[in-house]
């Protein structure tokens, strides 16, 4: 042969090389991205999921290190990361050829032909070629057997096959692999093939309407150290999926389909059906309303534009994207759980044809006389008053407080909340006058209102229609002679809608209209001055960071981005690899872990973002050792590893799964930090969508957990936790760990973490913790003044905040700054605001090898967002040097509080008792969720002692109690030496106990 034929030959052969592997490559494109992913599935937890194919989905069960299932039909992703719903996760869908009960363990050790259950660990799999390769331990008489098992999609005469590759190693001599495993969903019995040795035990013929499949289960004896396959071929199947399904078009009732939105919907995220949570339960909802359209129509419209109503302070998130129609099912569902029929809709009552009269109220006072007038005028005389104390009654008000605008009212037909002129919502108005009755009869006069309104004639109350309602019709009849009777109707409108009609019919008639101008009378008597109406913003100082929060970035800091602008990161963890790239992981649906270079730049256009792994589950911690990459995921802390060096990681390697853990959504894994060889974490407890605890609760929940990096052995360091957002390396190199209010966690706190602490929370082992002393907090965090659901503490060690500590925040949002004491040997401390102005609530901080501070954001529904930002985020914080005035510490005394501020107070500012208020209380934790403040009240402050410096202040105290937060307010504050005004007003100390003999100094 030529070298020229040779040569031909050879690029032939590549060709058909090359041809035969795209063949290959095409054959086994994946259908989905990432087709291997971690998730709970079926309610089973631990399940990796492998889509194969768009006909063959197939599922490993982590936890007893085998195949759970084989199915055509895909995945329902369903859950907070993937629809923002709290509650459900990921199910199957469509048609099982196999499955295999999770409590039947799979592997068996055949030794002198007895069979052995070996211990059996999953070990986690690789991913190269796009083949998925699974890898378990299987223990035996002190030896480790490895198992590795490649699972690929095949086809057969049209048939869809399924193809099991074995791997044995390290198989003693006189030991054998085998593995329990039925046949399932066959149409022949020759349907399968094995180069194994496969003993058949029982064969069974399922019979459907349309024919039969066969099932034969038996055991595999796989090659000892060498390689075998299992082919399986599947019948069609007989897919019953969807006969229990409506047919199409069949009408949903009302009440169902409501009950089913608000099941896929984030209501669950702050609302449980009978139990107080962050919102209120929908049966006390059901209860305070009443089952009307009216009502219906308000609430639905309270749900889609959000905002804060009577139920306390926490603010309702709007929902723009809600289909009215669909509001209006999940409230109707909601009004039906107190067992009242529906009423008849108020607004069904209107007149007809009727247009709306708008309010013309002034507070010019040109109608108001104090001299006696006789004349009767048209209309009615019509006092406005404006209301926030319910505890006073609205005719008290009237009675009692001069009103806010006044002005005529020709007739009463008020139909919506914009015709009540400027002042909309918490309002109470009273129409007074004359009715001129044209003829003796009895007469039925009706009102309309939302809300509460009243009816009074000559001094007799006619109609009640009192309290908080969308529009809702009350009739009173009365018996009037000829000519005019004295007449007052009273009108209160809270929110969320408003209206009120005035209506009369003759006895008997039942035709209703709006009672008339021509016989509705007042007297300028029946005025009262006005005065004018100030706002709340008006009434009290609006300066941000005093008792509200910052608005800006903190001013010894400078901000920047840190991801380019297309990159939209939900950030669970972060961290940097020996050459100072970053390593990120994101909470959301396809559980990716990304690199990004360039990230210090400040420059969005020069960082680079590269994906280099996905499909973990929910993965909320990242840690780089010694240039290794851990991330913990919702069920294990795994090693990521890139063997050829193409930074795409190849191989998932299972470090430890050592702890319990059920399908609940709530059962997150927080983490992640490393010291001294040992991982840290902490694990939440589980919850029923709406925030209240689940009964019962596996063991491990709620805990503090130390894993070995060596061998994955753990070690439960503490518990009592419940939400537990957050571990970070603090002060003096310990470990602290951020929980979030809920039942038994009156607010949020930064708690230490100490062997064998009991922090609080009950859920878990109601009974065994009984008798447990709680393990008091760091710091307490007020809900809604300093935290709401705080995350990940770390250090800060830059300017003048040496030693100090710092906090995200996901809800309040920003990042809050903590100065911690020792007294008695235990850290307590004090709480200050610290930064704001960022692009998402914060949820991650990690200091980075330049020298400044990253922060990860993250959002979802409910309240697992911050207000008004973005659900994503990752931005950089650099420490510029710039003077910020602001309070440096709080530091407990004897007998007070000493104040270490930043600056010096300017010499011209005269300090006193008038410059501060402060106020002590505790928490008592309770199954309720969150809690009051217990024994709240005012501390007298006997002195205030300013230092020669006049960077310190020390108040003198009385009645300072051990075991209580005392909370500071500069409510004058003053200006610095250099003119700098305070950047933040507040402070709360949590006062574990009083430092013996160290008094405060006394002023010089």
């Amino acid at each position: 042969m030529t070298l020229k034929n040779l040569f031909f030959k050879i690029v032939y052969l590549c060709l058909i090389f090359f041809v035969i592997a795209c063949e290959s490559k095409k054959e086994i494109e994946r259908p989905r991205d990432p087709w291997v992913f971690r998730s709970v599935l079926d309610k089973q937890a631990r399940m990796v999921t492998v889509a194969l194919h768009e006909d063959l989905y197939v599922a490993y069960d982590a936890k007893h290190a085998g195949l759970y299932k084989v199915w055509k039909g895909g995945v329902n992703f369903d859950g907070a990361v993937y629809t923002s719903v709290h509650g459900p996760q990921p199910t199957s869908r469509g048609y099982a050829f196999y499955s295999q009960p999770l409590d039947n363990p799979y592997w068996r050790i055949i030794k002198n032909n007895q069979e052995i259950m070996p211990e059996v660990h999953f070990k986690g799999y690789s991913i190269e070629d796009n083949q998925v390769t699974f890898n378990f331990h299987l223990i035996v008489d002190g030896n480790t057997i490895i198992v590795r098992e490649k699972p690929e999609y095949i086809s057969k005469d049209a048939k869809i096959g399924f193809s099991r590759t074995f791997i044995t190693e390290n198989v003693p001599q006189g030991y054998e692999v085998a593995l329990l495993t039925t046949l399932t969903s066959l149409e022949k019995d020759e349907d399968y093939n094995t180069n194994g040795k496969f003993s058949i035990r029982d064969s069974k013929t399922k019979q459907y309407e349309l024919g039969q499949t066969i099932s034969i289960g038996g055991i595999l004896v796989l090659h000892s150290n060498d390689e075998t396959t299992l082919n399986t071929f599947f019948h069609v199947g007989f897919d019953n999926e969807g006969e229990n399904s409506q047919a199409e078009g069949q009408e949903v009732n009302a009440l169902v389909k409501g009950a089913t939105l608000i099941e896929n919907s984030d209501c669950k995220s702050c609302h449980n059906e009978e139990k107080k949570t962050i919102g209120p339960a929908y049966i006390a909802v059901a209860e305070k309303y009443d089952f009307n359209d009216g009502n219906i129509a308000k609430l639905a419209e309270k749900v889609i534009k959000g905002g804060s109503g009577n139920w306390g302070e926490v603010m309702m998130n709007a929902h723009p994207d809600l289909q009215e129609d669909d509001a209006r099912a999940m409230i109707s569902y909601i009004l039906s759980l107190s067992g009242k029929e529906k009423e008849v809709d108020g607004q069904q009552d209107l007149a007809a044809g009727t247009p709306t009269i708008p309010l013309v109220l002034t507070d010019d006072n040109k109608n108001f006389s104090e001299e006696k007038d006789p004349k009767l005028y048209p209309g009615l005389a019509t006092n406005l008053y404006t209301y926030s104390d319910r505890s006073i009654s609205f005719f008290e008000i009237g009675k009692k407080f001069p009103p806010t605008l006044s002005g005529v009212s020709p007739a009463i037909h008020v139909l919506n909340e914009q015709s009540l002129g400027a002042i909309q919502n918490n309002v109470y108005l009273e129409f007074k006058g004359f009715i001129d009755i044209p003829e003796d009869n009895n007469y039925v006069f009706r009102l309309i209102s939302d809300d509460g309104s009243w009816l009074f004639l000559d001094g007799e109350e006619i109609i009640n229609n009192e309290g908080d309602h969308a529009p809702i019709v009350k009739d009173g009849e009365m018996y009037l002679k000829k000519g005019m009777h004295e007449l007052q109707i009273s009108y209160q409108q809270g929110g969320g809608g408003g209206m009120v009609s005035f209506q009369w019919a003759t006895h008997g008639t039942g035709e209703f209209s709006v009672v008339p101008n021509n016989v509705l009378k007042h007297k300028k008597e029946q005025f009262k001055k006005v005065v004018p109406y100030i706002t709340a913003e008006q009434l009290v100082k609006n300066i941000p960071g005093d008792m509200k929060p910052l608005l800006d970035v903190h001013p010894s800091f400078d901000l920047s981005q840190a991801r380019p602008d297309d990159f939209q990161p939900r950030v669970g963890g972060m961290d940097f690899l020996p050459d100072g790239r970053m390593i990120l992981c994101t909470w959301d649906s396809t559980g990716p872990v990304y690199l990004i270079d360039g990230v210090s730049s400040g420059k969005p256009a020069d960082m680079k973002v590269k994906r280099i792994a996905a499909g973990l589950a929910e993965p909320l911690g990242i840690k780089v050792v010694d240039g290794e990459i851990f991330v913990l995921q919702k069920q294990e802390l795994t090693q990521l590893i890139d063997h050829d060096g193409d930074d795409i990681i190849d191989e998932y390697r299972t470090i430890s799964d050592r702890w319990s853990v059920s399908p609940n959504f709530h059962e997150f894994a927080f983490g992640l930090e490393y010291k001294d060889g040992f991982f840290y974490a902490a694990l939440a407890t589980a919850i029923e969508p709406g925030g209240a605890s689940s009964n019962p609760q596996i063991p491990d929940r709620g805990k503090a957990l130390k894993i070995s990096r060596k061998d994955g052995s753990i070690e439960f360091v503490a518990h009592g936790l419940r939400t537990p957002n957050g571990i970070g390396i603090g002060i003096d190199n310990e470990i602290f760990i951020a929980d979030n209010q809920g039942d038994w966690l009156p607010a949020s706190k930064i708690v230490h973490l100490q062997p064998n602490a009991f922090y609080g929370s009950r859920s878990v082992n109601f009974e065994g913790t009984a008798s447990l002393k709680e393990t008091l907090p760091v710091v307490w965090l007020p809900q809604n003044e300093i935290g709401n659901s705080p995350s990940q503490p770390t250090y800060l060690n830059v300017g003048p905040y040496q030693g100090q500590m710092i906090h995200g925040e996901v809800t309040h949002g920003g990042i809050k700054r903590v100065f911690v004491e020792k007294v008695n040997g235990n850290y307590q401390g004090v709480v200050f605001r610290f930064t704001q102005g960022l692009e998402a609530g914060v949820n991650r901080l990690e200091w980075g090898p330049d020298g400044a501070l990253y922060i990860g954001g993250v959002g979802s529904t409910g309240n697992w967002l911050h207000q008004g930002k973005l659900w994503y985020g990752l931005q950089r914080l650099t420490y510029n040097e710039k003077p910020t005035f602001e309070m440096l510490a709080v530091r407990a005394k004897s007998n007070g509080m000493e104040i270490e501020l930043t600056a010096p107070i300017a010499k011209e500012e005269y300090i006193s008792q008038e410059n501060f208020e402060v106020n002590q209380w505790y928490y008592k934790p309770t199954a309720e969720y969150g809690g009051p403040k217990m024994d709240l009240k005012a501390l007298a402050i006997k002195s205030v002692n300013l230092s020669e410096d006049r960077k310190r202040v020390f108040l003198e105290l009385e009645g300072m109690k051990p075991a209580h937060l005392v909370y500071v307010h500069i409510n004058q504050p003053f200006k610095s030496s250099n003119n700098l005004s305070l950047w933040s007003t507040e402070a709360w100390y949590t006062l574990n106990a009083i430092p013996a003999n160290d008094p405060g100094f006394s002023r010089p």
